[in-house]
């Protein structure tokens, strides 16, 4: 059996974006394979802005996160069984602290493999962990690392950690982002842009004002776009939205705008794929784990975001081509890819 250890987030709490819905599906479809354990968000959607309240509910939080830790490390050593596999979902994530909990399965419960995920990017870690022994004692008790991208393979590598423990994965997206209808390309193309990590918003601003014939759509999720984009006639604002909502978006989008300043893979990518978008991408990160030149022009300036809008709205049969080859991805990307991958490493 494969536990699989996640945190629910409330921003991604019961939708696709989130490692809770990820394995809570594994789960599902593979219910003799997986058991997913899922940890609450002790925090909440809307932590008092208040600073010393604010450290009180974080501080009560960790405490909480600590003590059903305890509680599920001592449910599994009555349950696991020799040769089974743990997996950590949310690893090197320093709100909700799992070291101590890996420390304690590694030390106590022998013949048990112990696998951890991380999907930060490298400027994070950098952040967090800037001393090479703090990161290595993170990855001391861990018997594999997993990453959604070969990118952040490559960044632990010359970090000193040893490539034969670290597996990359590939994000999966769920089916319900797969574009049922056919492939239709707008009289005027229409733009989307959505995903808040990593995003370089003042590049994105430049691009639009660059761009004042072209229809954006932006999903701005909670943060108030509305001020950078005031005198942007072209542009519509979406907040945070529904899954049925934000698909309806896609579906009447032809391009996905991406102007990242890194990814380790995303699900913006692979539902944007999915739902057969023509992509315009940052050269960043592992984007071209996930994209190649028949379905995305990479770029790396405003200029050459505006170049790539601008030949894709005047060339119709390269738009048509992109957007198919683009569709074309989908079984690759399926949670039964993912789930063949997993189980490829064990």
């Amino acid at each position: 059996m494969i536990y699989l250890l996640s945190q629910d987030w409330s921003n991604t709490s019961n939708n696709h974006a989130g490692m809770k819905y990820l394995c809570n599906q594994l789960q599902e479809k593979y219910p003799n394979d997986y058991k997913s354990i899922v940890i609450p968000d002790f925090v909440g959607a809307n932590p008092p802005r208040n600073r010393i309240f604010r450290k009180w509910v974080y501080l009560k939080a960790k405490l909480n996160h600590a003590i059903l830790l305890s509680c599920i490390y001592r449910k599994l050593v009555k349950t696991i069984k020799q040769g089974d596999v743990v997996v950590l979902m949310e690893y090197m994530d320093l709100l909700y602290r799992t070291k101590k909990f890996a420390y304690k399965i590694k030390s106590n419960i022998p013949g048990v493999s112990l696998y951890a995920m991380v999907h930060l990017v490298p400027g994070k870690l950098n952040r967090l962990f800037s001393s090479n022994d703090e990161l290595q004692d993170w990855v001391r008790p861990i018997d594999k690392i997993l990453t959604l991208g070969s990118s952040l393979t490559d960044y632990f590598v010359s970090r000193g950690i040893d490539r034969n423990i670290i597996h990359t994965t590939f994000h999966y997206v769920d089916e319900y982002y797969f574009k049922t209808s056919s492939i239709t390309i707008s009289s005027t193309p229409v733009v989307i842009a959505m995903g808040n990590q990593m995003r370089n918003v003042q590049m994105l601003k430049e691009v639009v004002d660059y761009n004042p014939e072209v229809n954006f759509v932006i999903c701005q999720g909670l943060q108030d776009m509305s001020d950078v984009f005031s005198n942007n006639k072209n542009v519509k604002l979406i907040p945070f939205v529904r899954e049925e909502e934000l698909r309806e978006y896609m579906d009447k989008a032809d391009i996905s705008l991406n102007i990242m300043e890194d990814t380790i893979g995303s699900n913006v990518i692979v539902t944007s794929l999915a739902m057969g978008l023509a992509m315009i991408c940052s050269d960043v990160g592992s984007i071209r784990d996930y994209c190649s030149n028949k379905d995305t022009l990479f770029c790396n300036t405003a200029k050459d975001f505006t170049n790539a809008i601008r030949l894709l709205s005047e060339d119709k049969e390269l738009l048509y081509s992109m957007k198919n080859n683009a569709l074309l991805k989908y079984n690759s990307l399926k949670i039964e890819a993912f789930h063949d991958n997993f189980q490829n490493m064990m």
